[in-house]
């Protein structure tokens, strides 16, 4: 399992590059496509149509697949689209391909989280998913340095799509070892069809709980850059700093809230995460104390860590198996759709009332978040 283990966490690190790299590299990329800066909401939303098609396909496809041929394919495609970034002509071509590597993002993702949900513990769960954060940390930096020495955005996304061909490779060798999830039948339990699925209360509390997580983690990873440059007035290179930071924020947050996952209760621990987020958008909203405004970047990232693998390990717990392999693309569709368009959003109303309008939508996110894990509890056997 140790190798299959090894794929899952460098699958998580090929995800958390393009987000690091693109929340950088994006105020540069928008005088190459000749677009205002705001238009990243767009390209978030090209991407986030991918996701979503990929993502509610998933189980279906899973049914007929295996899960190592699907896990290749889908790395085939996530790297095929980051190489295209660096090629790509002019901006409607790179809505095209943020559009295909959303889509071999979905099913990777959803198919990563399948096996983490169904073969792996909470406290595992949590530290695979750390290297996100990692991946993330390192896209932010690895931008920031290219920049600072002059050479252009397209060299990042050389580099975000190498894990993606690494994968390929290791998954078609270990192709016959990994595990669909799929509900045994010497059990008598029969896996549920997708319209069954829906019918439970849990699925859709579930949903709630993984969009308000993923719209909030995305919208601070990709907007606190450009808001901190244009609009607080930050050096690309201090920038750089704090939104690397924050993704350092989410490997800490899911190492050390991790590392308890197994001991507390589900309700202690996402309760405990959802405080610590909100306290840390409204010490970001607030610009007076410049310090403290940082300090909240950080700590918004740390809260956030261990929601969403905390949520992957629980599925099975609050759905049932007969609905968990269902309702993990279901999940990861719907926090693909919400999670993707409200950043989209964000950048709209940032076009009409400015930039200090992302920071206001933190605050409004973690609020809401904080309210569906309160009441989360009742639905985890």
């Amino acid at each position: 399992m140790s190798i299959l283990i090894a794929l899952a966490a460098l699958a998580m690190i090929g995800f958390g590059l393009p987000t690091g790299v693109l929340s950088v590299a994006w105020p540069s990329m928008s005088e190459t496509f000749g677009v205002a800066v705001t238009s990243l909401g767009t390209v978030v939303a090209a991407y986030t149509v991918g996701y979503t098609i990929s993502s509610f396909s998933s189980g279906w496809i899973l049914r007929a697949a295996s899960l190592g041929a699907f896990l290749t394919f889908s790395a085939a495609l996530s790297g095929l689209g980051y190489v295209s970034f660096a090629f790509v002509p002019n901006w409607w071509w790179l809505l095209v391909v943020s559009a295909a590597a959303g889509a071999g993002h979905g099913y990777l993702d959803t198919g990563v989280n399948l096996y983490a949900a169904t073969q792996l513990s909470a406290r595992a769960t949590n530290w695979i998913h750390a290297f996100f954060g990692l991946g993330s940390l390192g896209g932010s930096s690895m931008m920031t340095g290219i920049l600072l020495v002059g050479l252009g955005w397209e060299w990042g996304y050389a580099v975000v799509a190498t894990p993606f061909i690494v994968l390929v490779f290791g998954f078609v060798a270990t192709r016959l070892r990994w595990h669909n999830g799929d509900v045994d039948t010497a059990d008598d339990v029969v896996a549920a069809g997708t319209f069954e699925t829906l019918r439970v209360l849990g699925v859709w509390m579930g949903i709630a709980a993984f969009v308000l997580h993923t719209a909030l983690e995305v919208a601070a990873g990709v907007w606190s850059f450009t808001l901190l440059t244009e609009a607080r007035g930050l050096s690309v290179g201090s920038a750089g700093i704090w939104v690397t930071a924050y993704f350092g924020g989410l490997v800490a947050g899911r190492i050390a809230l991790g590392t308890f996952a197994d001991r507390l209760s589900l309700s202690a621990l996402f309760r405990l995460a959802g405080v610590l987020s909100l306290l840390g958008t409204l010490l970001f909203w607030q610009f007076a104390v410049v310090e403290l405004s940082f300090v909240g970047l950080v700590l918004l990232g740390f809260g956030l860590g261990s929601i969403f693998p905390t949520l992957v390990s629980a599925t099975p717990r609050y759905v049932g198996r007969r609905h968990t392999q269902n309702s993990m693309g279901i999940q990861m569709g719907a926090s693909a759709i919400v999670g993707g368009l409200l950043p989209a959003g964000v950048g709209i109303i940032a076009a009409a009332v400015g930039l200090e309008a992302v920071s206001v939508s933190l605050v409004v996110g973690a609020a809401g978040m904080l309210v569906v894990l309160w009441v989360f509890d009742r639905f985890i056997r």
